[in-house]
């Protein structure tokens, strides 16, 4: 450990340790008041909840993604039959 120590005092004397950490603060006190000037600006916006009404038959209308994926309505398993034919046939 302490030639570790040694070798980090020859590369950084202690100067450029006062610097970097003048310029640690620095950095630091720019980055709170980046922060805080974003926060106050974000407060301007106001998020709204929105809801939509439950539709029970979701799955089943006819161009439904949900439809699509399970086939629950004839025109997807018709599509379907089709893609998979046409697939085996190629």
């Amino acid at each position: 450990m302490a030639g570790s120590s040694i070798a980090f005092t020859i590369l950084f004397p202690s100067p450029y340790q006062v610097e970097i950490s003048k310029l640690r603060q620095q950095l630091e006190e720019a980055h709170r008041a980046w922060a805080v000037e974003w926060r106050a600006r974000q407060a301007d916006f106001r998020i709204e909840n929105i809801r939509f009404d439950h539709d029970p038959l979701w799955n089943q209308r006819v161009f439904s993604l949900q439809a699509a994926r399970d086939g629950e309505t004839w025109l997807w398993r018709v599509t379907q039959m089709i893609v998979v034919f046409g697939g085996v046939s190629v």
